[in-house]
């Protein structure tokens, strides 16, 4: 189940329920996972496994500032094979605190290179905005923007930042994650700082941002990220369906186990077939079973061409 320091940071967040309550806040043991958009953000690959998140757990829902905020423990699966093919999952995990954003900014990361483990989707490169730290590095598409954006005053509140906290805008959202607890004095610390990391966004920068400049959709699971990644190609939701990882439910997050293993009736991806191309049918699966390290028709659109023109827009 637990290992032991994992075992005693589930404690430690538990314990924190009585301080949520006594804030106002809500307070949940278990919880869905939230928008495919902050889960990619987080957890999308680990150890170069694709990773399915499964739910979460020590929830709090809470405002600060007047600002909205949700934060807590992001738990999944990534997905693995034995040398004999037996598929498998691996738990992995992350907290996360996320509120949302008055108006629309071009997507970015702000990334703590403090941070050990990181499995979120990374960005290109972005040069250094002058006055940022070395602690930090900044991903991103759109380059006037994180120069517009990271002023004296917006740099001076990134530079008060908790340890272990790298921040993405992504699709409507500000969030930040790392945190090796994530217990409820932390998510309110965390929570706090995002709200006043939004209080110096400079007002010429609010509202610059169409869906995919903005960080809506997600990328197909096996295409690379980083420079490599082709905003064109995002998509309006996800190109696997876990296979078999699904099984798990959120409300089993809390208990969450450290690794699943999968027979290959829980492997097979069943999808409705979109047209005459795409992979063929199975007889008595009354699906598609795809292969996800090829690339198969699924008809999921893309976000650029939900846009019009199958092009991304111009920064």
């Amino acid at each position: 189940m637990f290992g032991g320091k994992y075992k005693k940071a589930a404690e430690t967040r538990r314990a924190g329920r009585p301080q949520a309550e006594a804030a106002g806040w809500t307070w949940h043991d278990a919880a869905p996972v939230p928008a495919q958009e902050i889960c990619e953000a987080v957890l999308r690959r680990h150890d170069r496994h694709p990773v399915w998140p499964t739910g979460m757990s020590e929830v709090v829902d809470g405002t600060v500032d007047g600002q909205p905020f949700t934060g807590g423990h992001l738990v999944g699966y990534a997905l693995g094979k034995t040398r004999q093919a037996t598929a498998y999952g691996d738990r992995v995990s992350a907290e996360v605190v996320w509120m949302p954003l008055p108006a629309s900014l071009p997507e970015l990361r702000i990334v703590d290179t403090q941070l050990r483990d990181d499995d979120g989707v990374r960005l290109p490169q972005l040069p250094l905005p002058s006055g940022v730290s070395a602690r930090w590095s900044v991903e991103g598409f759109v380059a006037p923007f994180a120069a517009e954006l990271l002023t004296p005053a917006f740099i001076a509140t990134l530079e008060t930042a908790p340890a272990s906290c790298t921040v993405v805008i992504r699709a409507g959202v500000i969030l930040c994650y790392g945190d090796p607890i994530g217990d409820v004095p932390s998510i309110a610390t965390r929570a706090n700082f995002l709200a006043a990391l939004v209080a110096r966004v400079p007002h010429s920068c609010w509202g610059r941002a169409d869906a995919l400049i903005a960080g809506t959709g997600v990328s197909p699971t096996y295409a690379p990220d980083g420079n490599a990644l082709v905003l064109s190609e995002r998509l309006v939701e996800r190109d696997w369906r876990g296979s078999g990882l699904a099984k798990i439910t959120w409300e089993q997050t809390p208990q969450a186990k450290w690794s699943v293993t999968l027979s290959r009736r829980d492997e097979v991806e069943i999808w409705t077939a979109p047209s005459d191309d795409a992979a063929p049918q199975r007889p008595g699966i009354g699906g598609v079973r795809i292969d996800l390290h090829g690339r198969s028709n699924l008809g999921i659109p893309t976000v650029a061409s939900t846009l019009g023109g199958d092009q991304p827009p111009s920064a």
